[in-house]
């Protein structure tokens, strides 16, 4: 696909969070103003798309196993319910998303 609204070729993006599963690595990307509004709707795309340019790894991510998936990210967000409560606006999740988000930034 050429394009997209959220995400471009030839742009770099920095990678929020990552889950593997059988066979599968998905990378969670922030993506502005595709949910229709001006607030990050942060999307998981598949790794292959991609390239790595930068190997550090934020030092808020952590490692969990669960039922056959693990994720790399932020353990407020790896909480059951966490994504769910941010895609509705739940203020403390949005809280959550902004403060971690500016954490990996501030380190890519």
């Amino acid at each position: 696909m050429p394009e997209h609204p959220g995400i471009r070729i030839g742009e770099e993006y920095p990678v929020l969070e990552i889950i593997t599963t059988a066979g599968r690595c998905l990378l969670r990307l922030p993506e502005q103003g595709y949910n229709g509004g001006s607030r990050e709707s942060p999307g998981l795309w598949d790794a292959a798309m991609f390239t790595v340019v930068v190997d550090r790894v934020p030092n808020c991510w952590v490692a969990q196993l669960d039922d056959g998936r693990f994720t790399l990210a932020p353990p407020e967000w790896q909480r059951l319910g966490f994504w769910e409560e941010y895609f509705d606006d739940v203020p403390r999740a949005v809280a959550q998303y902004d403060r971690q988000r500016a954490q990996i930034l501030a380190q890519a």
